[in-house]
């Protein structure tokens, strides 16, 4: 799915894995969010991920505090959302 809509409220983010199944890369976005952002707001974290790969990452035993809430969501571009496909599986472990 383009799009996970984790916690729409305070929380942490411990962990991020998917998997990319375009056959181009693609970015990575999360959002401090309790509601989708439209396109063209810039995420607090982003990150790259390659074809047909698994990504991954992890926060620790502490996670990562986000104040509003946790969307993730696959994107075309790096700095702001242009939201991709539904070529991206998520799993998410916040609280």
């Amino acid at each position: 799915f383009p799009v996970t809509i984790c916690l729409a409220l305070p929380g942490n983010l411990y962990m991020l894995n998917g998997f990319n199944d375009h056959t181009a890369g693609q970015y990575i976005q999360i959002f401090n969010s309790s509601t989708l952002p439209s396109d063209g707001v810039a995420p607090v974290i982003t990150f790259y991920v390659t074809p047909k790969s698994n990504f991954s990452l992890d926060y620790g035993v502490y996670g990562r505090y986000f104040s509003s809430g946790i969307v993730v969501c696959n994107s075309t571009t790096v700095a702001t959302k242009t939201i991709g496909a539904a070529n991206c599986w998520f799993d998410v472990q916040f609280k």
